[in-house]
């Protein structure tokens, strides 16, 4: 139980500090040239847009003259909509914020979990259905192995999540003079639950475990974090 205890720490510390930022809008300039810029209008004279971007991982002032520019639009671009050049508050119109179908999402991801640290590859099977297939790490009493796979269905964000997972785990030698008071187990796991990729990465899921091991049977608590590429 020490065991579980500590690992129950150790993802809390990465969990815990995890928020979810509020939404925004922002002003839009297309520029003749094509290029779109999320930015915050300041003032428009007969002339020239004065306004700040995002250049370089910082807001800076700038403007911009009006015969330059193709269209401008108040409160245009909400935040979630468009991914963005790096470093920049550009419109990168090439890669859409939200994809179009799984075939478009990421398909590699890593996560931590309660009791885990897993890698996992998602294979699409529609556009809003597919499977995973991975495996990782666990600590059940003790160290051990992981496979799992999922089935995936919903959407290219949000997904109805239900799995099967087995391990096997190497139980510590807690008596030194006992070589017999190690052990290795198996355990299966039941999944159902909630899963969210965002576009740009982030994903972590959510979902009640029924966990078979050889010893007892019991229902915990699943919280996942990580990072799809």
């Amino acid at each position: 139980m020490k065991h579980l205890l500590l690992s129950l720490a150790i993802t809390a510390s990465f969990l815990i500090p995890i928020t979810c930022s509020n939404a925004q809008t922002l002003d839009l300039i297309v520029t003749a040239k094509g290029d779109s810029i999320a930015c915050r209008i300041d003032s428009i004279n007969d002339t020239h847009i004065y306004y700040e971007m995002k250049f370089r991982n910082a807001w800076i002032q700038t403007h911009i003259d009006l015969s330059e520019v193709s269209h401008y639009e108040k409160n245009a671009v909400g935040k979630g909509q468009y991914l963005y050049k790096p470093g920049t508050t550009i419109i990168d119109s090439s890669i859409p914020a939200i994809p179009a179908s799984l075939h478009h999402v990421r398909k590699n991801s890593v996560y931590l979990g309660i009791l885990s640290i897993n890698y996992a590859r998602m294979v699409p099977l529609s556009q809003t259905t597919g499977i995973t297939l991975g495996g990782g790490l666990i600590n059940i009493d003790g160290w051990g192995v992981v496979v799992e796979s999922s089935i995936l269905l919903g959407g290219v964000r949000h997904f109805f999540e239900t799995g099967i997972m087995g391990a096997h785990y190497f139980a510590p030698n807690e008596e030194p003079d006992n070589p017999e008071s190690g052990d290795a187990g198996l355990a299966v796991t039941f999944r159902i639950g909630y899963r969210y990729q965002a576009p740009w990465g982030l994903m972590f899921r959510v979902a009640p475990n029924l966990i078979f091991t050889t010893d007892d049977t019991f229902v915990f608590p699943a919280l996942s974090i990580g990072y799809s590429f």
